[in-house]
């Protein structure tokens, strides 16, 4: 896919649904519309469990930051064993030595998960995202990008659409459409969908949800791979794709 001016998107919005292939040479990116990005000044990588004020609560964290960071990404979920998935644990290497921060961050405390009421509840968790980017910036300086799961992609789209400086997004699965057209309509950030080729279901909400918005995005679907982005391979895929994303701005 060719670069695309955020003017030249918001004409012509793309909505393409295509496999996993080979990922195409790397370049430099974002194409940064907020400027140049920053650099972790540190003399060593930090990594730190950090609470983190989300509204009228304190969300526990993981902070990762190399030694030398573009940018970090918020990974957003609202799973009850505090991983968002098994593509995480490949994830993480692949943008910490890619030189991407991250913040693993479960938008529910531990009594929050059971209750069904606040899983689903995408205005919430979305403040507490919009609260958490903010408490992110203050203590890194760094340009923040969004990776939503579960509860988390929804949530992650709609802080998106209400802050511009989000450098990009990234929803894996979940149900991305609970954002509602509004929000998904204002979202800036370019954003990458990935669903499991497993999931007939969840590739339609990512390709309604795609169709609301008016940003440059992507929906991308992993072969062999379930509704949670489970199965031979899709782990390391998904990994790819993320980081991908953040460095060249590619699927």
């Amino acid at each position: 896919m060719r670069s695309v001016s955020r003017t030249e998107a918001e004409r012509h919005p793309t909505r393409d649904v295509e496999r996993l292939h080979l990922l195409r040479p790397r370049t430099p990116w974002p194409e940064a519309p907020h400027g140049p990005i920053a650099t972790w000044p540190a003399k060593g990588p930090r990594e730190e469990q950090v609470m983190v004020p989300a509204g009228r609560t304190h969300l526990t964290a993981r902070l990762s930051l190399p030694a030398t960071t573009r940018v970090v990404l918020s990974i957003a979920h609202s799973a009850g064993d505090g991983r968002p998935g098994p593509w995480y644990e490949y994830t993480a290497p692949r943008l910490h030595r890619a030189g991407i921060g991250t913040l693993l961050l479960g938008l529910l405390t531990e009594e929050e998960r059971s209750d069904r009421h606040k899983l689903f509840d995408v205005v919430l968790l979305a403040r507490r995202l919009e609260t958490a980017t903010q408490w992110l910036r203050r203590e890194t300086g760094l340009p923040v990008g969004y990776v939503g799961s579960e509860a988390g992609a929804p949530a992650a789209l709609r802080a998106a659409a209400a802050d511009d400086e989000i450098r990009a997004v990234v929803s894996l699965g979940g149900r991305p459409e609970l954002a509602g057209p509004a929000a998904l309509a204002r979202v800036r950030a370019p954003t990458l969908f990935v669903v499991g080729g497993l999931d007939p279901r969840g590739a339609g909400l990512s390709r309604l949800a795609a169709d609301w918005m008016n940003c440059r995005h992507h929906v991308t679907v992993v072969p062999g791979a379930t509704g949670d982005l489970a199965g031979p391979g899709a782990a390391e895929a998904v990994a790819d794709l993320i980081r991908d994303w953040f460095t060249t701005g590619r699927k």
